[in-house]
C-alpha cells in the first residue's frame, strides 16, 4: 500500500491555512482519518480525508460514527437543515468523483491529481498543484528536468526564477553585514593594529583572539565581560582561515537568508551564538574560543535541518551548492588533527539545528508534540550543562597567562583600571587560600609574579 502521509499533511495544511477549516479531534484513536469542519462554509461544512480505503467506492459510507458526532456538534452551534460532507479518498490508481443527490461528494484521487481534482470545489487548490510539482523535482530524470526548465510556463521555471530573485545580491541584508564585519575587522587589525593599539607583531594569536572579543571562562564569567558572548565569532587570527571562512559564510548565509528567510536566520544567530559561547566556555575553561567557524556551523545546522527530507527545487539547489561547507568544517579538522575545532563545529551545528527545527514544529499536527523532543533535548541539555559547569567554581584552573596579558593591555589602553584587575585576581576562588591545592598555589604565585613585573 502506498504511503500518503505527506499528501495527507499537505491537504490538512491547505484546508487549515487557506480555507480556514478546523480539525475535529473527538474521535477514536484507531481512526486514522482526518476530519475538518467550517460551519459557515457554503458548500461543504465537513471534510473527511481518508488514505486506507481499498473497497469499491459504491460501498463507501459517508456518515460514519465520527461524521454523525461532528454533525451533532455543529448542529448545537448553529441550526442547519443539512450539513454536507466532502470525502477525499487518497488511492493508488483510482480517480473518480461521486456526487450524491443530497450534496455530499466522494472524491477519489491519487498522488498526481488530487490537487487538480480539488480545484473544482476549491479554486485556491492550485497552490497544491504547484507544491506537488515542485516537491517531486528529486524524482525527475535529467531529461525531464531540462524539459521543465526549458518550458517557460512550468512551475519549476517559475520557482527557479523566484529562487534566483531571492538569491539576488540586492535582497541579501544580513549576509552582507556579517561578511563585511568578518572580512574588514581582521584586516583592519592586521594592517593598523600595531600603530593604533600598540600591538606587537610577535603577539601570540591566542592573546590577539582575547583582545578582540574572543571568549574564555576567566574573562567571561569571573571578570563579568559578558559582551564577549556576541563578539567571539568576529576575529580570526589567521588570514588564510579568514578568507576561506568569509567566502563559505557568504555562500551558506546567502541560501539560509533566501530559503529560511531573514528573520529565521536572525533568530538562529541571536540565540545560537551566545548559547554556543556559554557551552564552550563553561565545559572547557582552559581554552580560548574565537573565529567565524561558529557562524558557519550554526547556519549549516539550521539549513541542513530545514532541508532534511525535502526534495523540492530550492532545497536540492542549496544542498548541492553548500556541500563544500561541511567538508571544510569536518574533513579539514580531521585531516589536520584539530579535533578541538571539530568539537566546536559539532556543538554549533546541533544548536543551530535545534533552533531551526523549532520553526517547523506544528503542534496541530498528529506528531506535533513528538517533534519537540529533538530540539528540547539539545537546547535544554545545553542549558543544564552550562548551569552545572558554572556552579563548579572552586575547581576551575587559575587565570591563564593569556588572560593576564589581555587585562594588562586593556589597562594600557585605558579600558579598565588596575584596582578592578587586582580585585578580579583576589576574588577568583571561593575557597580560602590556605585550602588551595599545592599545584594551584604554585601556578597562582607564578602568575602573580608576572603581574607584579608589569610597570604601572
Amino acid at each position: 500500500m502506498a504511503n500518503f502521509d505527506k499528501d495527507k499533511l499537505s491537504l490538512v495544511e491547505y484546508f487549515l491555512k487557506q480555507e480556514k477549516y478546523t480539525v475535529y479531534k473527538n474521535k477514536a484513536r484507531s481512526n486514522n482519518n482526518v476530519y475538518l469542519y467550517k460551519i459557515d462554509n457554503k458548500q461543504f461544512q465537513i471534510i473527511r480525508i481518508i488514505d486506507n480505503f481499498e473497497k469499491d467506492l459504491n460501498e463507501f459510507i459517508i456518515d460514519d460514527e465520527v461524521v454523525v458526532s461532528l454533525k451533532g456538534f455543529l448542529s448545537k452551534k448553529q441550526q442547519r437543515a443539512k450539513l454536507n460532507v466532502l470525502s477525499v479518498v487518497l488511492t493508488e490508481d483510482r480517480s473518480q468523483i461521486i456526487k450524491k443527490e443530497d450534496g455530499d461528494v466522494i472524491l477519489a484521487v491519487d498522488k498526481t491529481n488530487y490537487a487538480a481534482k480539488l480545484q473544482e470545489f476549491y479554486p485556491k487548490a492550485n497552490i497544491l498543484t504547484e507544491n506537488i510539482e515542485n516537491s517531486n523535482v528529486g524524482a525527475l530524470s535529467p531529461e525531464e528536468l531540462m524539459d521543465k526548465i526549458n518550458d517557460p510556463d512550468s512551475n519549476i521555471t517559475k520557482h527557479l526564477k523566484e529562487l534566483s530573485q531571492k538569491l539576488s545580491y540586492n535582497n541579501l541584508v544580513i549576509t552582507w553585514i556579517i561578511s563585511f564585519v568578518l572580512l574588514v575587522f581582521p584586516l583592519f587589525i592586521m594592517l593598523f593594529g600595531a600603530n593604533l593599539l600598540g600591538i606587537s607583531n610577535q603577539t601570540p594569536s591566542s592573546i590577539l583572539q582575547l583582545l578582540f572579543g574572543g571568549i574564555n571562562r576567566d574573562l567571561l564569567v569571573w571578570s563579568n565581560q559578558w559582551w564577549r558572548l556576541w563578539t567571539f565569532w568576529i576575529y580570526d587570527a589567521d588570514i588564510f582561515t579568514t578568507i576561506i571562512n568569509v567566502f563559505l559564510l557568504f555562500l551558506i548565509a546567502r541560501f539560509t537568508e533566501a530559503i529560511l528567510g531573514r528573520w529565521r536566520m536572525v533568530v538562529i544567530l541571536i540565540f545560537g551564538i551566545p548559547l554556543v559561547g556559554l557551552f564552550l566556555s563553561s565545559t572547557m575553561p582552559n581554552f580560548i574560543f574565537a573565529g567565524s567557524s561558529i557562524i558557519l556551523s550554526l547556519l549549516w545546522g539550521g539549513l541542513f535541518t530545514y532541508n532534511y527530507g525535502k526534495d523540492n527545487l530550492a532545497e536540492l539547489v542549496s544542498n548541492k551548492r553548500t556541500i563544500i561547507v561541511p567538508i571544510w568544517l569536518i574533513v579539514f579538522p580531521i585531516f589536520t588533527g584539530q579535533f578541538m575545532a571539530l568539537l566546536i563545529v559539532l556543538v554549533a551545528f546541533f544548536i543551530g539545528s535545534a533552533i531551526s527545527f523549532l520553526f517547523d514544529v506544528n503542534l496541530k499536527q498528529k506528531n506535533g508534540w513528538t517533534m519537540l523532543i529533538y530540539p528540547l533535548i539539545i537546547l535544554f541539555g545545553a542549558i543544564i550543562t552550562i548551569l552545572v559547569c558554572f556552579l563548579i567554581r572552586p575547581y576551575v584552573p587559575p587565570y591563564s597567562p593569556e588572560t593576564i596579558y589581555t587585562l594588562i593591555k586593556y589597562w594600557q589602553l585605558g579600558l579598565i583600571d588596575k584596582g578592578t584587575i587586582e580585585n578580579m585576581l583576589r576574588n577568583y576562588y571561593q575557597l580560602p587560600k590556605e585550602k588551595w591545592p599545592e599545584i594551584l598555589s604554585e601556578q597562582t604565585n607564578a602568575l602573580y609574579q608576572l603581574w607584579q613585573g608589569v610597570k604601572f
